[in-house]
């Protein structure tokens, strides 16, 4: 998915609250069959047998995520940015 969609849903995500802005408190790597077929919380798209997965705990909200690596990268860095 192009990265500059992925950044607009994560920012709407993060605006009306489907997406936590806490710290995190745990972040589990998730091996690569593990995680196929979840669906990633940040582009919905379905994570494939080939591709790394992050398992993690946000404070404030206590929600868990599940998010493609390169989705949680943006997602780890629009948190922490004004909205």
């Amino acid at each position: 998915m192009d990265p500059t969609l992925i950044r607009e849903l994560v920012r709407r995500r993060l605006k009306d609250g489907r997406l936590p802005q806490g710290r995190v408190v745990c972040i589990r790597e998730i091996g690569r069959f593990s995680s196929a077929g979840r669906q990633c919380d940040a582009c919905d798209e379905r994570i494939g047998p080939n591709q790394k997965a992050v398992l993690l705990m946000v404070s404030l909200q206590w929600m868990s995520v599940f998010f493609h690596d390169d989705c949680y990268k943006v997602w780890d860095a629009e948190r922490l940015g004004p909205l």
